[in-house]
């Protein structure tokens, strides 16, 4: 099994390793570009860290970093919303059909594949109430991402310019403190300021470059990370340590990305094909993690199961996302 945990490491580091090329990023977009094209490699250590992380095994630390990888992906998405909203003319047309549509619908295809995948086990899982399984077995990330979107759109359409990445991040901060206290699932409010951070980060990119370009920035993201890996020492009951060390951690952890992709510019056919499926590869792992005959398994051969059914699903999906996709942008 070390082996197989050493492999492991090895292929996420080959995603990662081969193709990079060392070119400092000119703009923005090249650093959104950059960004943008982890999707998949992240996407697969969600996975992965989701199926091993109440293992004893040398992969234990992927587990750990699932935190920083859903960080990655409200940051993108943050960034991504303020980008396009920036550059596309009337972005927020039909944003709401487009956006959140688009996410009840993938929550739909992904609960229809749960049911599906338990049948075929002998065990649909649908023992109450559909409507009650729909809402608990979805993805908690797609009902923020939901919440995010539509807090989004209303404060850009509504609010004045100055005031809304402010507004949306005291709301997020409030938010997450109410999640917290309220006792609900750690993923709601373990790596949410992310979003926010994502779209300030777009208005004020030169800002924020010429920061971390200094010495005198990297000093303080390393000082950051150190501090945010502190909240490994608090309890679950501790809000400090919950709420913000571990948000602080995710966010020293992608501005330590953004340093890296300074000088560094991913790239490679894997990396792209992985991208294109990097939303089916998020949703559908949850198919087959939620199957008890895949729980009771070794983790050597959940690992495989896992990800070679939600690899397949990705695909099998994607040209209905595709056509989804299509069908809610028509004006």
């Amino acid at each position: 099994m070390v082996f197989l945990s050493v492999m492991i490491y090895a292929v996420l580091a080959f995603l990662l390793i081969y193709g990079l090329q060392y070119r400092r990023a000119a703009n923005e977009g090249e650093y959104f570009q950059s960004f943008n094209s982890l999707r998949g490699l992240f996407a697969i250590e969600i996975v992965v860290g989701h199926v091993i992380r109440y293992e004893k095994t040398w992969l234990y630390p992927l587990g750990k970093f699932m935190l920083i990888s859903v960080a990655f992906f409200f940051f993108v998405s943050g960034w991504g919303l303020s980008r396009s909203f920036h550059q596309k003319k009337n972005y927020l047309d039909h944003f709401l059909v487009r956006k959140c549509g688009y996410l009840f619908m993938l929550s739909i295809y992904a609960f229809a594949c749960r049911v599906i995948a338990g049948l075929v086990m002998g065990n649909s899982g649908v023992d109450e109430n559909i409507l009650i399984q729909y809402l608990r077995k979805t993805n908690w990330y797609i009902w923020e991402l939901t919440f995010f979107y539509v807090l989004f759109y209303f404060i850009y359409r509504f609010v004045p310019e100055r005031l809304r990445n402010i507004l949306i991040a005291v709301i997020t901060v409030i938010g997450a403190n109410v999640l917290f206290r309220a006792g609900v699932i750690q993923g709601y409010y373990m790596s949410a300021f992310a979003f926010p951070a994502g779209l300030f980060f777009y208005e004020y990119f030169d800002a924020i470059r010429s920061f971390l370009d200094k010495g005198i920035g990297k000093i303080v993201i390393l000082a950051a990370a150190a501090l945010g890996m502190l909240s490994s020492l608090s309890g679950l009951d501790s809000l400090v340590g919950m709420v913000y060390l571990r948000n602080l951690l995710c966010l020293a952890f992608l501005g330590i990305m953004f340093i890296f992709l300074t000088y560094f510019r991913p790239g490679n056919i894997f990396l792209k094909v992985l991208g294109r499926y990097s939303t089916g590869i998020y949703i559908y792992q949850f198919v087959f993690l939620g199957l008890d005959q895949i729980s009771q398994a070794a983790w050597p051969l959940r690992v495989g199961l896992v990800l070679g059914g939600t690899l397949l699903t990705a695909v099998i999906m994607q040209p209905l996302h595709a056509w989804t996709r299509k069908k809610l942008s028509k004006d």
